[in-house]
């Protein structure tokens, strides 16, 4: 017996009219999709399919789609519809990639003989296929995985099991394949709203990606804001630079962004930019207020300080990372600059010039935590010690520079820094 098989013709229906007689499931599927469908998430354009193609008869227990993405983090993903259940979003990631997953799994027999497979769940072993197990533990009978067309060769899947011994019949089936090409485009609208916004965010931010696809895309578009600003500076990083391979440096980079980035979103705050060894990040005031927004990036420097580093060892040098981070709470444009089509979202403004100098100022203090006297009066009036580091004098600022040194300071010796924030530099007209 045959437990594992390839349907025949499965290349047929996508090129077929999805509506065979007037009225019928293809029809009224077909029409929601192209519809009313499109205009949802996409988690619940698949529960809502589930639940019609239920109501039509198809025998569903697990009904699924999945695509690739174009994201940071993972490789694709895939909604999960059960009955009674809320939809389930499944992870791919790069260490699933790694592990064979994607070889073992139906999707690679399908995409290499271009036609459904259909899977007797009971009489099938484990080995066959790396789902099984699941599928059998989950007490589904028979499951079918199936490719839905693209119009740019993205891939994506649709799979279907049921718990009936019988299985799914040839008309069931039919009303499946014949809505695919709607179930296709309505997942590939959903996939590529979702990649721009994923992409727009891993490159600017999570809010400025709201902000241009909201359409805020013309130069000079800028509003005013205030916040808390964030500026982290690696120590020694042009000597660094200057020592180790060009792969082996942006290792060392990756790994002290992965201990103050982190630190940033866990308490609130914004991700700007990355510039050269420096990190730009607000903690905007508009929603929660100014003591909010100053505790927050207080507590998000203090953490990604606290980070305990171990010195580690690449190409044969000792590196161990050190940075200092200043704080400073006041207004900046955000939005808008650059020219003709070439554009940066950004904050701009005398305020951040201020937050860079105070990083500077961290590597000629011999400090790794320096905040402005804004700062220090809102951390003073909600408990949080602040000790006087005097005034001082700082490039582009016409005023010594009041600053301060938070709770728990440790002193920070920058052996080998050459003393300045290379890869600080605000030029503003505001």
């Amino acid at each position: 017996m045959s437990v594992v098989t390839v349907e025949p013709g499965g290349s047929e229906s996508p090129v077929q009219s999805p509506v065979r007689r007037a009225g019928t499931p293809q029809q009224r599927l077909t029409t929601w999709l192209l519809t009313e469908a499109v205009k949802m998430e996409l988690g619940s354009i698949i529960e809502g399919l589930g639940h019609r193609l239920s109501a039509f008869g198809v025998p569903l227990d697990r009904f699924t789609v999945s695509f690739s993405l174009l994201n940071p983090s993972l490789l694709g993903g895939g909604i999960i519809w059960r009955p009674g259940r809320p939809p389930e979003f499944a992870r791919y990631d790069y260490a699933n990639r790694d592990a064979g997953i994607f070889e073992k799994s139906p999707f690679k027999a399908v995409l290499d003989t271009g036609k459904p497979v259909v899977i007797d769940v009971q009489n099938t072993p484990d080995e066959a296929f790396g789902i099984v197990a699941e599928l059998r533990e989950e007490g589904l009978a028979h499951y079918i995985a199936m490719q839905l067309p693209s119009s740019d060769g993205t891939h994506f899947w649709l799979t279907m099991a049921t718990k009936s011994a019988a299985g799914f019949t040839d008309e069931q089936r039919r009303i499946v394949r014949e809505i695919q090409p709607a179930l296709s485009a309505a997942t590939e609208i959903k996939t590529l709203q979702a990649t721009f916004r994923e992409v727009l965010s891993a490159y600017v931010g999570r809010a400025p990606a709201r902000e241009i696809m909201q359409g805020t895309v013309h130069r000079g578009q800028v509003t005013k804001v205030r916040a808390a600003i964030f500026v982290s500076d690696l120590r020694g990083f042009t000597h660094l630079s200057t020592q180790l391979p060009a792969h082996t440096t942006a290792d060392v980079i990756n790994r002290y962004y992965d201990i103050v980035v982190p630190a940033i979103e866990h308490h609130g705050g914004e991700v700007l930019k990355f510039i050269g060894d420096a990190v730009l990040a607000i903690f905007p005031v508009a929603e929660r207020g100014e003591t909010h927004a100053t505790l927050a990036a207080l507590d998000a420097a203090r953490e990604a300080l606290d980070t305990v580093i171990e010195p580690f060892e690449i190409d044969g040098q000792e590196i161990d990372i050190k940075f200092g981070i200043a704080l400073h709470l006041g207004s900046a444009a955000y939005g808008n600059v650059g020219s003709g089509d070439r554009l940066d979202f950004t904050v701009i403004g005398r305020d951040v010039n201020i937050a860079a100098r105070l990083a500077s100022l961290c590597s000629r203090l011999g400090r790794n935590y320096l905040v402005s006297k804004t700062i220090a009066e809102v951390g003073r009036a909600n408990g949080r010690t602040m000790s006087d580091a005097g005034s001082h004098e700082v490039r582009g600022i016409d005023q010594p520079l009041p600053v301060f040194v938070p709770d728990a300071q440790t002193l920070s010796p920058e052996e080998g820094d050459d003393g300045v924030s290379q890869g600080i530099v605000f030029i503003s007209p505001v």
